[in-house]
């Protein structure tokens, strides 16, 4: 079942997202090898590993009909098949051209050529980052230098504002730790249940996030929240043949971790996109 173990890493990935889609955070984040620009506006880096949870995963031959606030996903209208299954979530530590080998039940879907794919999230994350700046930084813990990294914590990100415990700064190398952050608003003054992407890392591939509530309903408000959903239009085709043996892929998270800088002058980390790409032999 490799292949299809690998195959879930397509959906895995691209579907990192959190706020920077409705703050601009678009850009890659300035750098000489590898030492960031002194950061004073918001932009993209790459983390050093992104942790998620799956519940169910799918391929599809055309974008279904999304959530409302009175109706769930109809994966029919995208004849959607399931590729990836655990009830209780399947826990994915996303790096730089890892493979994973995730817990759930897994499915071959049927021969056909997919143009989307479709994922059940958890609406928490964890993010571990270390970084080198050219000049100095300061923590949102504590600490200025030009070395920051990610606290072991948690906070959440909703209408009434993001983390504020996420990064720590020192002269010397951080040591980071895992923040586990839970989103429940894509919005940065009033509630939006979603977000999009597009033209991820200069392809033509675009990502959609729906944040859901208890009955796959659009969520209403930060306190409907329950899980994340995500729409991935692929910027190339993923077909299956009798003939096909192998799923390669290699992983660009360039941007997958966003970065800016508070009103206290503090840096904050936080989530961005992830893009895999694909092709079946």
């Amino acid at each position: 079942m490799k292949i299809f173990r690998n195959l879930l890493l397509i959906l895995a990935a691209v579907f990192v997202f959190e706020l920077t889609f409705t703050k601009d955070a678009n850009a890659a984040c300035a750098k000489t090898g590898d030492v960031l620009d002194v950061v004073t506006d918001w932009c993209e880096t790459q983390p050093d590993e992104y942790e998620i949870v799956i519940y169910k995963l799918y391929l599809c031959t055309s974008s279904p009909t999304l959530p409302t606030t009175t109706s769930a996903v109809d994966l029919t209208s995208g004849g959607c098949e399931q590729i990836f299954n655990n009830s209780s979530g399947a826990t994915a530590a996303v790096t730089q051209g890892s493979e994973l080998d995730l817990t759930g039940t897994y499915t071959r879907p049927p021969n056909g050529t997919y143009t989307h794919g479709y994922a059940v999230m958890d609406n928490t994350f964890g993010i571990t980052a270390s970084l080198e700046f050219a000049g100095s930084m300061t923590g949102q813990t504590g600490g200025t230098g030009i070395y920051c990294g990610t606290v072991a914590g948690s906070g959440t990100s909703n209408t009434s504002g993001d983390p504020s415990n996420t990064s720590v700064c020192s002269s010397s190398p951080v040591t980071a730790g895992k923040f586990v952050e839970t989103l429940e608003d894509f919005g940065s003054e009033s509630f939006e249940a979603t977000a999009e992407a597009n033209n991820i890392n200069g392809t033509t591939a675009d990502i959609k996030g729906i944040l859901i509530d208890t009955s796959g309903n659009l969520a209403t408000a930060d306190s409907d929240v329950d899980k994340l959903e995500g729409l991935v239009t692929f910027a190339d085709s993923v077909s299956f043949t009798d003939s096909v043996t192998e799923v390669k892929m290699s992983f660009n998270v360039g941007v997958g971790m966003s970065l800016y800088v508070n009103e206290a002058g503090k840096l904050s980390m936080g989530s961005g996109p992830f893009q895999a790409i694909i092709e079946t032999n």
